[in-house]
């Protein structure tokens, strides 16, 4: 039976076999699909957890892995490593990152040829609650790094709605800055470096928030104690802002220099000489009662270069907050270049063309001024170029204010001063006091010359309230023999005022 049962299996029907062969074929076919899957997705998912783990991806230059997690690790990594070849580091996680307490710290250091470049590739870095009371707190620091270009991140504080605690600078938990440039020495700076094509955006309401800031006059852990760069390789010279769009803080870009003479910043730019290259600064200013930050002025600024020789401040687009300043007798300033801790030497060009500037305050006193040079920032052998700049509003949001407006103020006496293509269009401002285009008060170097050509009202002005007096341009400027004046194709037109309004 069981042999005649073996016998007829194995010589039945065609037919039965076919079935059963078609039967165990499916069965192995099924069993196949089904490993298959079970294969794709074990792939799938050792693909995305080692995704999520690579966050960040390098060049592999001087030595750096291919990898890393977190950008955290890869800096920690870069700041070990021995440049010696290019470092590029990518930032590839689309989800929003958390800045370390205090701020991702750089310390590295390249060069010339070996340049270090942190690529955000437009991916999000927030604020964690920073640690208490703390005044140096960044997203970026880079300290005492030479050669490092920080590009393409979005920069933002934490969203919360702060309460007075965390505004208070002994108790504050917030970013005070976006990127920072501190020195490692005061004999090793943060040289050469670039800031370009990121979004940097806090909270104005805490009022210690600086877009972008570098100050060679106090170490990296103390904004308060004096402690200057002593050499030229101590200052943060050749730093380069481009393309960077700032809003939501109390103070734009400030940069200053060490406090002796020959230990300036050199080769410092904002904004380079295209509108490409140029910063977008708006909705700036709250109050200006922040902590002391060390020869930073007490004025709220939009971008601010001090003890800085053959600097270049142009392309910028500088907004201020609409009215949300409200302190009576503050200054608000869209540029601003103060007297130097001490006179510079030298011969050199200093450079603000091409900004366009909308300010508006909310007091109903104080002064507004959209570029200022104070003196002891150039040299009886040094240029001074304000050409091309656009301004658009200059007022108070209040229904009346009494403060000085002046566009232009200089009281610098370079060999040359150049003032050549200034607009001012259709502007409306309703101060009670007095608007002055042009103010200049100094004694100009034997062979000086001062140059106006080409200024204009654009469309129209008008002053709304009455009092005070309207001045195209003002100089109690000591001219000796040698000295050349030029004034030539100006065209103030189309001026309104009201009541007892002089004009001169």
């Amino acid at each position: 039976m069981n042999k005649n049962y073996i016998t007829l299996g194995n010589s039945g029907s065609a037919a039965l076999n076919d079935k059963r062969n078609s039967n165990i074929s499916t069965m192995f076919n099924s069993l196949a699909a089904w490993q298959k899957k079970a294969f794709m997705v074990l792939l799938f998912a050792m693909f995305s957890i080692f995704g999520a783990s690579a966050q960040v991806t390098t060049n592999s230059g001087s030595g750096l892995a291919a990898t890393y997690p977190t950008l955290s690790a890869a800096i920690t990594a870069l700041n070990a490593a021995t440049i010696t070849s290019p470092v590029t580091i990518s930032l590839t996680a689309s989800n929003p990152q958390t800045a370390p307490a205090g701020g991702y710290s750089i310390t590295a250091t390249g060069t010339e040829t070996n340049t270090i470049t942190i690529n955000g590739g437009s991916n999000t870095i927030t604020a964690p609650s920073q640690t208490a009371g703390v005044l140096t707190d960044a997203i970026f620091k880079i300290i005492g790094g030479d050669y490092i270009t920080i590009q393409g991140f979005t920069m933002r504080e934490r969203v919360f709605t702060p309460v007075a605690a965390d505004t208070a600078g002994a108790t504050n938990t917030m970013t005070e800055f976006g990127v920072v440039l501190f020195y490692a020495t005061a004999t090793n700076g943060a040289q050469n470096c670039t800031i370009q094509n990121n979004t940097i955006s806090l909270n104005r309401t805490y009022q210690n928030t600086f877009g972008i800031y570098s100050n060679s006059t106090h170490a990296a852990g103390s904004i308060t104690v004096s402690a200057t760069a002593t050499s030229p390789a101590g200052s943060n010279s050749g730093l380069k802002v481009y393309g960077n769009a700032i809003s939501n803080i109390n103070h734009g870009i400030v940069i200053i220099g060490a406090t002796a003479a020959a230990n300036f910043n050199t080769g410092i730019d904002i904004g380079g000489t295209a509108s490409g290259t140029g910063n977008t600064i708006s909705n700036f200013g709250t109050t200006g009662t922040f902590s002391g930050f060390l020869n930073v002025s007490g004025t709220l600024n939009g971008i601010v270069v001090r003890n800085s020789t053959g600097f270049n401040v142009s392309y910028n687009s500088i907004t201020s907050s609409n009215g949300g300043i409200s302190t009576a007798g503050s200054t608000l300033r869209g540029i601003f270049i103060p007297s130097a801790s001490v006179a510079p030497t030298g011969t050199f060009t200093n450079t603000i063309n091409n900004n366009t500037i909308a300010l508006t305050h909310g007091f109903t006193s104080g002064t507004i001024q959209g570029i200022t040079v104070e003196s002891s920032t150039g040299t009886a052998t040094s240029t001074q170029n304000i050409n091309n700049n656009n301004f658009t509003t200059l007022r108070s949001s209040a229904l009346a204010t009494s403060g000085a407006i002046t566009a232009i103020s200089n009281v610098m006496p370079n060999l040359v001063n150049n003032f050549n293509g200034n607009t001012f269009t259709n502007i409306s401002t309703n101060t009670t006091g007095s608007f002055t285009f042009f103010g200049h008060s100094y004694t100009m170097p034997a062979g000086g010359a001062q140059t106006f050509d080409s200024n204009s009202i654009v469309t129209a002005f008008s002053k709304t309230g009455a009092g005070g007096t309207v001045t195209i341009s003002t100089s109690s400027t000591s001219s000796p023999n040698g000295t050349f004046h030029t004034f030539t194709n100006n065209n103030f037109s189309n001026i309104t005022v009201t009541g007892a309004t002089g004009i001169t």
